[in-house]
């Protein structure tokens, strides 16, 4: 293990190198595949959604089999080294694979190629994510940890957004640019992980009845992993719902069509400030107290956004730079109070905690709740009256397209403060003393 209070510099680099590259993965698969398929590849818009699917579904499971059992690796190497290598070699084969396919290849062929590129990223993002988990037992070192975590997905989003802006009308299409940049970049982001921070001992292997559904008993196993996995749930249907329906409200509510991808750059830069901000007050604030302001933010600009006017782009970039200031702090204190969750679990006699299925039991409600609140949130346009190929005007769009994802925002915020502000005394398991945060005792019975 590495100084479990004080990450070196090296350390944290190391910590936050596989996010920055998993962000361009992330931005291939929801953004530039489906184009992808059907473009360079030429399949009929039938198959390509059924391949969509196929992606967005074959992560849930592969993260819940990495979660329970990356915790068990190699009493030789340890307990993450061999699930990250698997997992590399796996995306680095379905990511050459998908690149290498043609339009005379079978669809059974894609489907296999993207599968393993999508399960290698779900095995390697776990087991990143527990490495990262178990880093430190320091609260303000575990808040630099994820939110540096934060920041380099938000700037790994940015520069891979401009590689794909280069690369567009090229002969190499932007999918192909991206993943060939991390089928690249992902084996040397992840040996530096393995050679600058210290794996710690495998568990012990032995099987046991009903070990792959262990991340889901996590999430029911006591009043504190109920509530926040409720909070990452909440977390993940906002998330969904104001990404997905960013573009839609400003070309057809707004009625701004040229500024949605300068809106996307804009949140973009101002989330890397606001991150920057979270990670320099991170001492200060403890997760809960910065989450519990966040989504008080949160709930404001949902109101504020049906407030926003047609042919209004200064406007709009203003909310939008509001936007992006808080849009990822939220997500880094949950991290942080789900390490705070392990930390609780390990001083209840659980040795070695399990890190890994902390981290892919916590991070299955936020995914599945995000998936099933975009595909609500179309339908809550259609039931609204709006329909791209329809829409005549600002004022139709502004009910289906700026309402709709307003009221979604705001009555999740609302649910997510209800959550926090309901906390019982023996949740409050830190207190901040000359700017540092240090644990205290807490009623174990009761918070576990």
């Amino acid at each position: 293990m590495i100084d479990r209070n004080h990450p070196s510099a090296p350390q944290l680099l190391a910590l936050s190198l596989p996010t920055w590259v998993f962000a361009g993965y992330d931005l291939a698969r929801r953004s530039f595949l489906a184009a992808y398929l059907s473009y360079d590849l030429g399949l009929p818009i039938g198959v390509v959604g059924w391949l969509v699917m196929l992606a967005g579904l074959a992560s849930i499971p592969a993260e819940l089999v990495a979660g329970a059992l990356c915790d068990r690796g190699s009493r030789q190497l340890g307990a993450r080294v061999l699930w990250m290598a698997c997992g590399t070699a796996l995306l680095v084969a379905g990511g050459v694979a998908l690149l290498l396919l043609g339009h005379s290849s079978s669809v059974l062929l894609i489907a296999v190629a993207l599968v393993a590129l999508v399960v290698g990223w779900a095995v390697c993002n776990v087991t990143h994510g527990a490495w990262a988990l178990e880093a430190t037992t320091n609260v303000p070192a575990r808040a630099r940890i994820f939110g540096l975590r934060s920041l380099a997905g938000i700037l790994g989003g940015v520069a891979f957004s401009l590689l794909a802006v280069v690369q567009a009308g090229r002969a190499l299409s932007p999918f192909a640019a991206i993943v060939l940049a991390v089928s690249i970049g992902a084996p040397l982001a992840h040996a530096l992980l393995i050679a600058l921070v210290p794996d710690r001992a495998a568990a012990p292997a032995r099987w046991r009845r009903g070990m792959l559904l262990e991340p889901v008993r996590l999430l029911f196993a006591n009043r504190g992993n109920r509530r926040l996995a409720a909070l990452f749930a909440l977390n993940g249907a906002h998330t969904a719902i104001t990404g997905t329906g960013y573009l839609y409200l400003v070309r057809n509510a707004l009625a701004l069509p040229g500024w949605g991808a300068t809106g996307i750059l804009v949140q973009a830069i101002c989330a890397a400030i606001g991150i920057g901000a979270a990670v320099a007050f991170g001492a200060r604030w403890p997760a809960e107290r910065t989450l519990r302001v966040i989504c008080g933010i949160n709930l404001l600009l949902a109101i504020a956004l049906i407030a926003v006017r047609p042919g209004q782009p200064a406007l709009l970039m203003a909310w939008t730079a509001a936007f992006g200031l808080v849009s990822a702090i939220d997500f880094m204190a949950l991290r942080v109070m789900l390490g705070t969750r392990l930390d609780l679990a390990a001083r209840a006699g659980a040795t070695p905690a399990p890190a890994a299925a902390y981290y892919a039991g916590f991070h299955l409600p936020f995914n599945l709740c995000g998936a099933i609140a975009a595909g609500l949130l179309l339908l809550g346009y259609r039931l609204a009256g709006f329909d791209p190929a329809l829409a005549h005007g600002a004022e139709q769009s502004f009910y289906a397209v700026q309402l709709v994802p307003a009221i979604c925002a705001a009555t999740l915020m609302a649910a997510s403060l209800v959550l926090l502000i309901d906390t019982p005394e023996t949740a409050k398991n830190t207190f901040t003393r000359n700017r540092k945060a240090f644990p205290v005792k807490v009623h174990l019975t009761e918070q576990m």
